[in-house]
Parts: C-alpha cells; structure tokens; sequence
C-alpha cells in the first residue's frame, strides 16, 4: 500500500485529514507534521508517495517546501491545500511540480478522486519503471554483445514507450538516467571501460533522442576497437555448453545463459534468432535424433535410452518422441525391424 505525508500548521486540521484519509483506506502509513521544515527532513529521509501540504505555515512555508522537494528530485507527487483562492499561489506552485491544488475546506468528494488519480499514476509509474530496467538490461547486453542489430531494435522500442514522453526536460533526464545505469552496469564487465559521452545540447525531443541512438552506436563501436572488432559469438558458446550437456536432464535456459553472462531474456530472443528454433525446441531435436539413433541399436533397452537421452521416465520420454516423430519407441523399433 501506498504512504502520504500531511503538512499544516493547524493540528485540528491535521488530525481531521488523517482520519479522513483513513477512511480511503488506501494508505498504509499517514504522517502528520506542522512546519515544511521538519515535514522535509521525513520526506527526504523516507519519500511519501503523495504529500499534501497547507500554504501558510512557520519556519518553511508550502510554497518553499514545494520547492525543496522538486530541488531534491524526490519523487513524490504533491497537492496544495490552502485557504487562499488566489491564482498567483496555483500558478507558482505548478511551476514547482505540483499536481494538484485544492481549497480549503476539502471533503472526500474533492479530495478522494484526486488521491485516486495520484495513485494510478503511481501504479503506472511503478509498472513502467520495471518496464525501464528490463529495457536496460537488454540494451547492456547488446551493447556488450556488440549486437548493433538489436540495440537498434530495442531503441526504436524504447522510441515508442519508455522515451515517449511529453517534454524535452523529460526526455533529457530519461536518457541520462539510461546513460548513468548502462555505463555502470558495461563496467562491471570484465575489461570494460566507457568513455563517458560528450555534451549533450539542449535540444528537442527528436534530436535529443538522435544524440542517444548515436551514443549507443559509438559504444559498440569502441568495444569493436577494444576486441580488435572480434565479437563474442555467443551462438557458438551457447551451441557448444548445449552440446556437452544436452542429456543432462536439469539442463535449462537459465542455467545455458548463466553460463554465458546474459540474461535468459536477451539469451531466448538471440537464440530465437540466430537458430529459428527455441532453445526447448533445439534440446527437444537434439535428444530425439540421439533417441533415433540408440534406438536402432537392437541390444539397447528403451529404459536404458531414456534416461541416456535426458529425460526422467519412460513415459514422459514417451509422449515427446511420439510427438516428435508420430511413433512411440516400440513402434518405431518396429519400423527399423526391430523386435
């Protein structure tokens, strides 16, 4: 559940908003507190998800605490509540990143629909977050790769939706939040280091994401130099590590791309590509050709290949061969003359 933060100097006030907003029943935690100064020292310690704020109070005001809170980068949406109908305060506190303004005295049909428009957009900025290290997982990969075909796919993904965003301003802290976090994850990689990128102008959203698409390219490029333009051929490593452990029955996904540094993801999508075939389908191929060839060797029992092919019981060895060939074993003993 979400938490929300509550500033007004008036304590009466305060109290009537917390058991209002315990009603909602949405917040799991609701702190209370009489000055922006103090208010502040909790948010920056411990961000609220939302923190709604009175205008007039003593040490720090809720103009000035806005202020503070967009200063800081702390993601928190805000509402302003205040006594003063007076637009000159709407307009500077939008200038602060304030969501929403309301008037005091507020009840729960002003103040609840405002609260659920806040959290939904907490919710989906929560799922595109995880959509956005996802992205960037993938993109490290390629990058590490040198895999230029597929940092060029995923950036006209990330063009579409993770980038789409309304403002330059926007858009420039996205990319170099994108910047910061492949750079770091690049060099955890054994002998690899980044050159970090050049000024990036203030332009707009068309050129800004340009210079981003050029930057990825000029990192593949200098791990090109760096390897003497020898990419990793993760295909004949992965190929390789499957083939000396095809008949081991735990033999995963997960387990081929651990091995080979990349995430099951990216190690799926590429295996997908580079074969036309899943890694299931090429182990599943590989096992029933070996199958097919044992079979046809008459002093072989089936029970025996079973378990040399990798597979835990007969009948589930079974049920993959003869999906896999339109026979069962015995039937397809039968075939070769093989009683």
């Amino acid at each position: 559940m979400a938490r929300i933060c509550i500033v007004d100097d008036e304590p009466i006030i305060g109290i009537g908003l917390k058991t209002l907003i315990g009603d909602y029943r949405r917040f799991s935690e609701i702190d209370t507190f009489t000055d922006g100064e103090s208010a502040l020292s909790h948010i920056t310690a411990n961000p609220p998800d939302i923190v709604l704020t009175d205008i007039r109070m003593p040490r720090m005001d809720g103009l000035e605490l806005c202020r503070n809170i967009q200063q800081r980068k702390i993601f928190t949406k805000v509402i302003v509540l205040s006594g003063y109908g007076d637009f000159a305060y709407a307009q500077k506190c939008m200038t602060y990143g304030v969501q929403e303004y309301l008037l005091k005295p507020v009840t729960e049909i002003e103040l609840f629909p405002v609260l659920d428009k806040l959290l939904d957009m907490r919710e989906a900025a929560l799922m595109s977050f995880s959509h956005f290290e996802q992205w960037i997982d993938q993109m490290e990969e390629a990058i590490w790769m040198m895999d230029k075909a597929r940092a060029d796919e995923l950036l006209e993904e990330g063009r579409k939706t993770l980038f789409a965003v309304e403002t330059s301003i926007q858009l420039h802290q996205r990319i170099d939040d994108a910047i910061k976090l492949l750079r770091r994850k690049l060099h955890t990689r054994e002998g690899c280091r980044i050159e970090p990128p050049p000024a990036k102008e203030d332009a707009g959203i068309t050129s800004a994401y340009e210079w981003f698409q050029a930057e990825i390219a000029r990192w593949i490029q200098q791990l090109s130099m760096y390897r003497n333009h020898e990419r990793i051929n993760v295909l004949e490593a992965a190929l390789q590590y499957i083939d000396e452990h095809l008949f081991e029955e735990e033999l995963t996904l997960d387990m081929v791309a651990g091995k080979l540094g990349v995430t099951p993801t990216y190690f799926s999508h590429y295996f997908k590509k580079q074969t036309s075939e899943t890694f299931v389908q090429y182990r599943m191929r590989k096992r029933i050709e070996k199958a097919k060839q044992l079979l046809a060797v008459p002093h072989f029992k089936i029970i025996d290949i079973v378990a040399e092919v990798g597979y835990e019981s007969y009948p589930h060895f079974s049920r993959v061969f003869k999906k896999a060939t339109g026979y069962s074993p015995t039937e397809y003993r039968g075939l070769l003359g093989i009683k």
